[in-house]
């Protein structure tokens, strides 16, 4: 499918069938932590990438195929999806096809718009981030579009909290040296006052960031979490589980799964013997895809991550 994939392992939402109607990597941000690559179609302008009719029909046939496999319906996309004019049909068809709850996973710059705010009423839990308490450090990590403002981001923040009646979750994405310590994290929290958030997720890069300086903070950085943020919901962990794969064509699957975030090399295997792949095989496979120069391993953090070459 082309708009439609997984179900997928969630930190947050158990198991999620994602719904991606942006094309990769179209976004208003160019985040120095971004595990999708660099921003290619770098835009503030919405509008309908993909024909909502065909993204209507693979929503349809993949919630029927998985009925009782999935916890979440997830727009999440390869980029900003609420870039898409019409996210707000995708949502109540969606609502149509299943009962399950939706999340949009966003980051947040178009809530001040009352349109986007009023396209996103319909979802379950809206999810967007706010890496920086001021602008200085917002530009300094999330390198937005020069139409965007920070403030006008935070005043939409909260215009939406007071309209919205679902559940408003915010994450930070916490990096070493640059927004760990207590001086940047109490302005975020002051700023989350002002919000007043559902719930505040903690995560920190643990898949290869776009900038290789970009880094996971020091442990002691949790007592200050503790100090300033007191209770919050630490998702700084790896999912578990395994990917969906629904064919006996290695390439074909693991580009499906590639081209959502990077995977750690321990998940891939476990994903594909799920396929009856023998281990060696698939190491076989990756070596002779990375010889083609159509994926490259990476070392990330004591780890072996597979990522693709756009």
């Amino acid at each position: 499918m082309k708009y439609v994939y997984g179900p997928v392992p969630s930190r947050r939402l158990g198991s999620s069938l994602g719904i991606d109607p942006i094309p990769s990597k179209t976004c208003n941000f160019q985040c120095i932590y971004c595990q999708l690559g660099k921003t290619t179609n770098f835009t503030n302008e919405r509008r309908d990438f993909y024909l909502t009719e065909e993204i209507y029909k693979e929503m349809e046939e993949a919630i029927k195929q998985n009925k009782e496999k999935f916890d979440y319906i997830t727009f999440v996309g390869s980029g900003e999806p609420t870039l898409y004019k019409s996210l707000g049909k995708l949502i109540l068809k969606a609502k149509e096809f299943s009962s399950k709850p939706i999340c949009v996973i966003t980051n947040g710059a178009l809530l001040y718009s009352p349109e986007v705010r009023r396209e996103l009423m319909n979802a379950d839990v809206v999810l967007p981030s706010l890496d920086a308490g001021d602008e200085k450090l917002f530009i300094k990590i999330n390198r937005p579009h020069p139409s965007i403002e920070y403030e006008k981001i935070i005043q939409g923040y909260i215009d939406f909290r007071k309209e919205f009646n679902g559940q408003f979750w915010i994450e930070i994405m916490v990096m070493k040296g640059i927004n760990d310590s207590k001086e940047e994290l109490v302005k975020i929290k002051n700023k989350l006052d002002l919000i007043k958030p559902d719930r505040i997720d903690i995560n920190v890069p643990i898949r290869p960031p776009i900038e290789s300086w970009v880094q996971i903070p020091d442990k002691n950085v949790i007592p200050i979490l503790n100090d300033v943020f007191g209770e919050y919901n630490n998702i700084n962990f790896p999912e578990r589980g395994i990917f969906s794969v629904f064919s006996s064509n290695f390439e074909m699957e693991l580009k499906i799964l590639l081209e959502r975030h990077p995977m750690r090399q321990e998940q891939i295997l476990e994903t594909f013997s799920s396929k009856k792949f023998n281990e060696q095989d698939v190491l076989l496979e990756l070596n002779t895809l990375a010889s083609q120069n159509k994926i490259k391993k990476v070392i990330y953090n004591n780890q072996t991550f597979w990522k693709l070459i756009i």
